[in-house]
């Protein structure tokens, strides 16, 4: 007999997640060892460093206390742990907060951070379920239809969020509102087959009633969730409307509401302003992994790579300077990614400090390659090309490449092109008709002789090379170009056959006679 499967939610909740997107925004901000920090001026930036060293410490697992302040500054909106045990509390004034605790850290808020991480939690949980719902800021809530070990699911989700600094908790139940309230209670994952005991203890203000609402609950004596549901239902909805019952119903674990469910948008961008302009490389790096870091595990997250990197760098003067690096290989890899950004950025030279940097991935799908049984592929293009852009950057782009034949009659003139990202060594094999014959061995450069002749053909050639009488010639081939141009050039060659039975191949320009090769 088929045995019927409850259907689960998931609700991944942050709790304070505009004081940690704060937090996050503080860390990204390079400090001296040496200057103050530019929040508190009592506080000394050396005792932050080795923390902001590791960005993935979170606000509520941090060691020193944080408070986030209102848009005017003058009040605490949010605090960390830490800062309520010193006694801040939320609402109190700013003076009274430092007063409490002199090392208090107080932040404002980050907007458009606050904005790149709800894309990114969003792009992290659709991982886990296609049903999703954008609930609040920092909450998200999943319908687990059809899929089996969701706690699995929700732990790998808990440990990407952590991994760029979010400290996340998840509940899982059959009700989306009793996994919410499960959510904020869990450590870090909680799941409750049952509704009729959790929400029983739970305050009054966990389901976030309007101050109307939560007076007259309160002037009744109700302070729980238990207690709201032993008043009669139909009376509260008497009494209360609509509102009452919808709490009524929450409170009870009944909540009906449809899930409006979203899908994550497909941008993946990262951007900060700075504080304080940079002048030095070393703290862009800093930003600029952690970065990486955050898009790679988000495009991973959509089982895809990422192909493309726009790298924009906004200066102290309002210009900006904009460079867009392809992958050779596209790649998820963070160190590969971070050498070919690093690579770009140290030959870079700006008019005026950065003030700010932006980074756009584009991603791709992962391409399957078909590779030859008796010749090999690049084990690593990434690194392959790479190392071509250093070399070119020695010795000169066209000094570094592929020899390519220039379309002209003038003997040994090539060019040397850089490969592109879809090379491959067969792409360089010549398809054309097979030539029999002996081969001709270029010098280069050609040799310098001095060559003997008769009625117009050479009999004797002198050469560090070579030396000795001439048996046989044939020639000569006369060859010219660019006539209408100052690069005007000229040449006779004679293949020739010494006395030994050696064959070689004479050049005379304008400059003289050469030995310019040497058949096979």
């Amino acid at each position: 007999m088929h045995k019927h499967r409850i259907r689960l939610f998931a609700v991944s909740y942050i709790p304070s997640y505009r004081l940690q997107c704060a937090w996050q925004n503080y860390l990204f901000q390079p400090r001296s060892l040496d200057n103050a920090s530019s929040v508190q001026p009592s506080f000394a930036a050396k005792e932050l460093f080795p923390i902001a060293v590791n960005s993935s410490v979170d606000a509520l697992s941090c060691n020193l206390p944080i408070a986030l302040l209102d848009p005017d500054g003058a009040h605490v909106t949010e605090v960390n742990p830490v800062a309520e045990a010193a006694g801040v509390q939320t609402g109190i004034t700013t003076n009274l907060a430092t007063a409490r605790a002199p090392h208090l850290i107080l932040l404002a808020r980050a907007p458009a951070l606050e904005a790149q991480l709800e894309n990114t939690f969003l792009q992290l949980s659709y991982r886990c379920s296609p049903y999703i719902e954008n609930s609040a800021p920092g909450t998200c809530t999943l319908d687990f239809r059809g899929i089996r070990n969701p706690e699995t699911q929700l732990r790998e989700l808990l440990g990407q969020l952590r991994a760029i600094g979010l400290k996340t908790q998840a509940g899982l139940a059959p009700n989306p509102e009793i996994a919410l309230q499960a959510a904020k209670i869990a450590d870090p994952i909680l799941e409750v087959t049952s509704n009729s005991t959790l929400l029983q203890s739970l305050p009054l203000e966990s389901l976030s009633p309007s101050p109307y609402l939560l007076d007259i609950f309160h002037s009744w004596g109700v302070r729980t969730l238990g207690a709201v549901t032993r008043l009669p239902r139909a009376e509260i909805g008497q009494r209360l409307g609509l509102e009452g019952l919808s709490l009524w119903d929450r409170a009870a674990g009944r909540s009906t509401n449809a899930l409006r469910y979203v899908q994550p948008p497909e941008t993946f961008e990262e951007a900060i302003d700075f504080e304080h302009p940079l002048e030095t490389l070393e703290p862009l790096l800093f930003v600029l992994r952690r970065f990486l870091e955050r898009l790679s595990l988000r495009i991973e997250a959509v089982y895809k790579l990422i192909a493309e990197l726009s790298l924009t760098l906004s200066l102290d003067g309002g210009e900006n300077v904009v460079r867009t690096l392809q992958i050779p290989a596209p790649s998820c890899d963070v160190e590969t990614l971070f050498r070919i950004t690093a690579q770009y950025l140290e030959t870079v030279q700006t008019s005026a400090p950065v003030a700010g940097l932006r980074l756009e991935a584009s991603p791709s799908n992962p391409t399957n390659n078909q590779f030859d049984l008796f010749q090999g592929g690049l084990k690593d293009p990434n690194q392959f090309f790479q190392t071509l852009a250093r070399l070119a950057a020695l010795v000169g782009n066209d000094r570094v490449g592929i020899p390519e034949k220039i379309n002209t009659h003038q003997p040994d003139r090539i060019r040397l092109r850089i490969p592109g990202f879809n090379w491959s060594r067969a792409a360089t094999q010549g398809s054309g008709n097979l030539k029999i014959g002996p081969a001709l061995r270029r010098y280069r450069p050609g040799i310098l002789a001095k060559v003997e002749l008769y009625r117009g053909k050479p009999i004797m050639i002198q050469s560090d090379l070579v030396a000795g009488k001439v048996r046989e010639t044939s020639g000569p081939w006369k060859l010219s170009g660019n006539w209408w141009d100052p690069s005007h050039w000229e040449v006779e060659e004679w293949d020739i056959q010494l006395d030994n039975g050696h064959l070689f191949r004479l050049a005379q320009s304008v400059d003289g006679w050469e030995v310019v090769g040497v058949y096979d």
